[in-house]
């Protein structure tokens, strides 16, 4: 859909530059300029291909989603029935439940060295867990909303849905640094649950079917995966809303806000 918008666009502009332009040399250079941004557009955009259904508990208000040595851990969002899952990542099955105070809405969701943490949403903290026991080993706070949450092996990377990431240190969530995330020179805002895939940050965008692959080094954005295809959203909170990248086997899988299926995905140019 993007894809076509944004083609439709360059026709309609072609056309109004060739009926005013008298001049065949700036004419031809158009052309060129317009097959250039077509073919760059073209790649802009990757659709997925299903490779695999897992099921997934559609009660679940999935808001971080990670997967590790065959294992699914989720945490899950809502006040009242937020939680934090461990599930087997081949088929499904749930391993491990914990619930949160009620007072909490959980969001984002990584691992790193062996302890999970897990983003509250307005509460200003970060609870982390052994990632064997589920028991709260350390609390840690911070200001400001907490949306989706990955790592580059070292720090944290935060979102708050802004088009601000904030690289975080995992011992007292002192800001690192900072990275804007662009298109084109535009912000890309609503910035959610993240996974880190390879060099480069995936976001999925609230509230769409679209996850944007960020550089994660410069924040501009690389390309969009429409994941329209797949979607099982029928309202307004039912969102894509989970990423898991298996770095051993390299295999990426998605879900969403009470979704049936967790898929494992392969993506056609990557």
């Amino acid at each position: 859909m993007i894809l076509i918008c944004k083609f439709l666009s360059f026709i309609l502009s072609l056309r109004g530059f060739l009926s005013r332009s008298k001049n065949c040399v700036y004419a031809l250079l158009f052309l060129v300029f317009f097959f250039n941004c077509f073919n760059s557009f073209a790649q802009e955009t990757v659709t997925p291909r299903i490779v695999k259904k897992i099921p997934h508990d559609s009660n679940a208000f999935t808001q971080g989603f990670i997967v590790d040595k065959g294992v699914f851990y989720e945490s899950t969002g809502l006040y009242g029935n937020s939680s934090l899952r461990k599930y087997n990542a081949y088929s499904g099955k749930l391993i491990r439940k914990i619930s949160l105070d009620d007072k909490f809405f959980a969001e984002g969701l990584t691992l790193l060295n062996d302890k999970l943490y897990q983003l509250t949403w307005k509460s200003g903290i970060i609870f982390v867990y052994d990632k064997m026991t589920f028991e709260i080993e350390k609390i840690l706070r911070y200001s400001g909303e907490g949306w989706g949450l990955t790592n580059n092996d070292k720090y944290l990377v935060m979102s708050d849905g802004t088009n601000t990431l904030k690289f975080r240190d995992p011992k007292t969530l002192r800001i690192i640094r900072s990275i804007a995330v662009t298109h084109n020179g535009l912000p890309v805002k609503n910035l959610n649950e993240l996974e880190f895939v390879g060099n480069e940050i995936w976001a999925n965008i609230w509230k769409s079917d679209l996850v944007a692959c960020i550089n994660s080094d410069t924040g501009r954005l690389v390309r969009w995966i429409d994941f329209t295809s797949i979607s099982e959203k029928n309202g307004n909170e039912d969102v894509l809303n989970g990423i898991a990248y298996d770095k051993e086997k390299d295999k990426i899988f998605v879900t969403g806000k009470f979704w049936n299926s967790i898929y494992e995905v392969s993506l056609n140019g990557l």
